[in-house]
This record gives C-alpha cells, sequence and structure tokens, in this order.
C-alpha cells in the first residue's frame, strides 16, 4: 500500500494530543462536576451527548485543514471509497461476529459493558444518542484514533500503526469501567474492538481518506444503536 498523503501539521499534532488527553482524563470529569454544581440534572444520556458535541466541535476544529484534504482525496475517487467502505464493512461484521462467537464459547456470561451502558441511554434519549453516536463521534474518533495515531504512525511502521491505534481504540471504550468489572469481563470487552481497529485502519490506508472509516464507523453505530431500542 502507498503512503497516506494527507499529513497533520505540527500543531495538529500537538493540540491533538492536549485534546486527547483532556477528552479521555479531564472532560467527564469536569461536566460531571458542573452537572452537580450547577444543578443542571442532565441525565446520563443528555450528559453524553454534551460530551460527544464538545469533543466533535473541538476535534473538527484542530483537523479542520485535515478534514478538507481528504475530503478533496475522496471526492477524486468516490465510487472507489464507497466501494472499499462497503468492503470494509462487510469485513468487520464478520470478523466482529467471529471474535464474538469465540468469547461467547469461551464465556458463555460475557456482555460487553459499554454496549450495555449506551442501551439504556438509547432508552432514555434516542434521539440524542442517533444524533451522537452515527454522527458526531464517528468523525470524532476517526480523526483522533485514525488520523492522529495510525496517520501519525503508518508512513514509517504499518504494522505498529495498526497495533497502536487499535489497542488504543478498544482501551477508549473500557478504560472508564475498570474498577467496575473483573479483568477478564473488560479483556474480553477490548478483544471486541479489535476488528474494528483493524478494519477501520485498513479503509484509511486502501482509499488514502479519512472519510471511508468515517463512512465505515457511521454505519456500524447506526445498526447497533437501531438494534438497541
Amino acid at each position: 500500500m502507498r503512503k497516506l498523503s494527507v499529513k497533520t501539521t505540527f500543531h495538529e499534532r500537538l493540540w491533538g494530543w492536549i485534546y486527547l488527553a483532556l477528552q479521555v482524563f479531564v472532560l467527564p470529569i469536569l461536566l460531571a462536576i458542573a452537572n452537580m454544581m450547577l444543578n443542571l440534572r442532565l441525565s446520563a444520556a443528555e450528559l453524553n451527548f454534551v460530551f460527544f458535541a464538545l469533543n466533535f466541535t473541538v476535534v473538527t476544529l484542530i483537523f479542520h485543514r485535515f478534514i478538507l484534504e481528504n475530503g478533496k482525496i475522496a471526492l477524486q475517487a468516490p465510487i472507489s471509497l464507497l466501494l472499499n467502505a462497503f468492503i470494509g464493512f462487510i469485513v468487520y461484521m464478520i470478523l466482529s461476529n467471529a471474535v464474538s462467537g469465540i468469547i461467547t464459547a469461551v464465556s458463555p456470561e460475557h456482555y460487553n459493558v459499554n454496549d450495555s451502558y449506551i442501551s439504556t441511554m438509547v432508552a432514555d434519549a434516542y434521539v440524542l444518542m442517533i444524533i451522537g453516536t452515527v454522527f458526531l463521534v464517528p468523525i470524532t474518533e476517526e480523526l483522533l484514533y485514525r488520523g492522529l495515531i495510525f496517520a501519525g504512525i503508518y508512513n514509517r511502521s504499518r504494522i505498529l500503526a495498526y497495533i497502536v491505534s487499535t489497542v488504543a481504540f478498544a482501551a477508549l471504550h473500557v478504560y472508564s469501567y475498570i474498577g467496575t468489572y473483573s479483568t477478564q469481563q473488560l479483556l474480553l470487552c477490548l478483544l471486541e474492538y479489535v476488528p474494528a481497529g483493524i478494519c477501520l485502519g485498513w479503509a484509511y490506508a486502501k482509499t488514502d481518506s479519512i472519510w471511508t472509516p468515517i463512512l465505515i464507523h457511521m454505519s456500524v453505530n447506526a445498526i447497533a444503536v437501531s438494534a438497541m431500542r
């Protein structure tokens, strides 16, 4: 595969990494404190939507040039992009079902804790969760985990790019549950996100546009949230 042609600038990487750290370790705590101190009485779903919206706003501002440049590449070969997005989606579904099947065979009582949490919020605020998880989250996460992490490593080490971005992406979905669930359950949940990390990285590298994994991510989340209703 060829090298990725659109590179992040120094300032995009700097502010991207700073905000990624704030998003993971600081912002959730600040929002929870604000909700309590200001007596906003936001539900978990509403608070998560605020979190999604803030992340989307800040990350798209940081990477607006990167987004536009990748958009130009997508428009040069839209049919190829859509075809590879479809292939990536199908391969993801196959791998995801295979991994889930193996996990169920090993641990029949296992369930994905993050999916369970999202399901409760979908029941509480379906429209907000559709907007957040189908439109805001995929763009935000792809810019950070594929655009910032994967692309930042790929041109130097493709294997390492897949490993680091996939592990980081998987960890994003389980780290907040540490201490609440057993280590075994969280590790199994971690494994469930490996197919997504691999397929999204492949789709990005294959088409040279961040918009391909964004489309796949949107499709996967749309199906998942719709099934939770």
